[in-house]
């Protein structure tokens, strides 16, 4: 392993300039409002702002400020940063990213995650890796990254820290990592802790059958899930069956890169927020848009997510009656849900048809970031939930 800095070039900051100086813009439309997409309006708007007033170098300083390093394992260059708190007894602590995120996102709880003001409270040693085809664990040089693999691959980064034990939070692709791990890596485990929201439930579709015990409230919310797998998860279907295609057009415009997150941006931070920007702030949005654009992450993170959702038909692997025998260690598990307030219940019964949790913990403010919409609440929840399983 070896220490890392990010060092954009001028070169290449000139030539994003350059691509959005000369931007083609389509012809106006008769949209209003994001129901088809983003606002041609609007993304003018952040576009100049990432041309003329934002300064990647002043982000990059920022991010630098963090002790970075790649390892390789299986020959897979992993990028990660690694923080130790000043406290005595921290607990090792993973975090992990989901798409369209970076180890960018878990800035704003670095600080205090790891040296907390109060004496009294747990500490954590935070390791926050970039998923293979994100941040700077890039080129992928094989296939067959799908989150079991990756899962094992952050278990062997761990090892070769040197936690023997540790634990583990995601959120998004990095939620299905975490929960992952808990089978591959449970003898190592700590406890798992995820957090989870309406449109990443409604993104799997694992809708029940029969909800006659529901309520009329969360009726409602169940239709409004349909809705949403119906004609908002487009993204997610094109990156998963033409990854190349749109990775294309994704390493090519800034402008489609833009638009590309911006809109989730949107869509998965909190409603009562009018503009993502509201929600995120602008420079943390674009720090995360320009890392996907200067390292080419449209195309390689749509494959990593290809070799996901490929995976996702054959969760049973070997069939065998040796491997129904097995079973991995419980592992103490968390889960916080974050969004509007008349969900909770439907989010809660949904989640625990999957599996009960230790902890169910739901907060009526931020959404699908929360890391950076409401990094306190973040802080708080983990904090809780680790300081009461570790001994």
């Amino acid at each position: 392993m070896r220490p890392f800095k990010i060092q954009i070039s001028d070169q290449d900051i000139d030539y994003l300039k350059n691509r959005l100086s000369n931007a083609r813009w389509p012809n106006p439309t008769t949209q209003s409002g994001w129901e088809k997409g983003v606002p041609v309006d609007y993304l003018k708007k952040i576009a100049d702002y990432w041309l003329n007033e934002f300064d990647w170098k002043k982000q990059e300083s920022r991010l630098n400020q963090y002790p970075h390093f790649i390892t390789q394992i299986q020959g897979q260059d992993i990028h990660y940063l690694l923080i130790k708190s000043p406290k005595a007894n921290a607990i090792p602590l993973m975090l992990i990213h989901g798409w369209p995120g970076s180890f960018a996102d878990f800035t704003s709880v670095i600080e205090p995650l790891t040296n907390p003001q109060d004496s009294a409270q747990t500490a954590f040693d935070l390791v926050i890796p970039s998923i293979p085809g994100f941040g700077f664990s890039v080129p992928v040089h094989s296939k067959g990254y799908n989150m079991f693999r990756i899962a094992a691959t952050f278990t062997a980064l761990m090892d070769q820290l040197g936690y023997e034990k540790f634990a583990v939070h995601g959120g998004d692709m990095g939620a299905g990592i975490a929960g992952i791990m808990s089978g591959v890596a449970a003898d190592h485990l700590i406890g798992t802790h995820i957090n989870s929201d309406f449109f990443a439930v409604a993104g799997l579709g694992m809708f029940p059958s029969d909800h006659s015990s529901f309520t009329d409230q969360e009726n409602v919310t169940l239709e409004r899930m349909k809705q949403y797998k119906k004609d908002g998860t487009a993204y997610l279907e094109i990156q998963a069956t033409r990854p190349e295609t749109v990775g294309i057009a994704l390493s090519d415009s800034p402008l489609g890169q833009l638009a590309w997150i911006v809109e989730k941006y949107k869509e998965w931070t909190d409603q009562d927020k009018n503009l993502p920007e509201d929600a995120i702030g602008l420079d943390q949005m674009l720090t995360n848009v320009s890392l996907y654009w200067f390292n080419q992450l449209g195309a390689s993170s749509a494959a990593i997510l290809s070799e996901n959702m490929s995976m996702a038909f054959d969760w049973g692997g070997d069939k065998s009656q040796q491997a129904n025998q097995w079973a991995p260690p419980k592992i103490p598990s968390a889960i916080a849900c974050f969004g509007k307030k008349e969900d909770e219940s439907l989010l809660k019964k949904l989640a625990y048809s999957m599996g009960e949790p230790d902890r169910w913990s739901f907060y009526g403010k931020g959404c699908h970031f929360p890391a950076m919409e409401v990094p306190d609440l973040l802080v708080d929840d983990l904090r809780h939930f680790f300081s009461a399983i570790h001994k």
